[in-house]
């Protein structure tokens, strides 16, 4: 990775409703990366996505991509060809099939018309095939678990098929199995298809387990930014949530965090 240009980085970005929300926030995101953010409620995190994926503008500062062009001077279905965000969130799926959820990736795409190609079409089952819902094609999406919910939502941000995908506590409120699973995919797939990808979570062994890079943030402010190794030590995390942990590097240069009951 080393010389390679961020795929998408933020610049001094600051933003502030009636109080300062994200404040002097620097990073990068490296293509073929997972990059994760952990910090307290209420500390900016996703926040923090919605200005990378230029849902809301800075105030101050700004967020690039690929190096030289300012989001802020790319209309939103430009923003859309090159991000895909998969929200906490993930709207609402009335009566539609699994396809047709899928399909909607492609919207950023299409002409002026509106249609979908065959073209269109064939990504979208890709895309299903490839998080292992391809079987589920004309089942309708209320009949899905959570577990498999989680992975449309993956599927239809994939059919955009950008360069940058950015995750919002995309495994909250899923057995420990479906979030492994889940991160395994994402962890696949960024490498594969050289993503830039950033997951913002609570899952702190989660994060430790799956990302190359992490952000630990409070009240706005990065407080450490480096690889899992050098930014999930005792020292930070007690600094960031005010407990102690027990934290043990594992094989592969991921670590087992867990606090420390007194």
């Amino acid at each position: 990775m080393s010389g390679e240009p961020s795929m998408l980085e933020a610049r001094h970005v600051c933003f502030s409703y009636n109080r300062p929300i994200v404040r002097d926030v620097s990073f990068s995101l490296m293509p073929g990366t997972i990059t994760g953010i952990i910090g307290p409620n209420g500390s900016g995190k996703t926040t923090i996505l919605r200005l990378l994926d230029g849902i809301i503008a800075p105030l101050s500062g700004e967020v690039v991509l690929r190096g030289n062009t300012p989001l802020s001077s790319l209309k939103r279905k430009e923003i859309a060809r090159h991000i895909a965000m998969v929200p906490q969130n993930g709207g609402s799926y009335f009566y539609q099939t699994v396809f047709q959820f899928a399909i909607q990736g492609r919207s950023p795409h299409l002409s002026l018309m509106g249609f979908e190609s065959m073209r269109d079409e064939e990504i979208a089952r890709e895309v299903l095939e490839m998080t292992q819902l391809s079987h589920y094609l004309d089942a309708r999406v209320s009949e899905l678990s959570g577990g498999e919910k989680q992975r449309l939502l993956l599927a239809r941000a994939l059919a955009q098929q950008t360069e940058i995908l950015l995750l919002d506590e995309f495994t909250a409120n899923l057995d420990i199995n479906y979030q492994v699973e889940l991160m395994r995919l994402v962890r696949r797939i960024t490498r594969e298809k050289r993503l830039a990808t950033l997951v913002v979570s609570h899952e702190i062994n989660i994060l430790g387990t799956f990302c190359d890079r992490v952000i630990l943030m409070s009240q706005g402010v990065i407080r450490h930014q480096g690889s899992v190794q050098e930014v999930m030590t005792k020292e930070h995390l007690k600094q960031l949530f005010g407990l102690d942990f027990t934290v043990r590097p594992l094989p592969g240069g991921r670590m087992e965090v867990l606090p420390t009951i007194q």
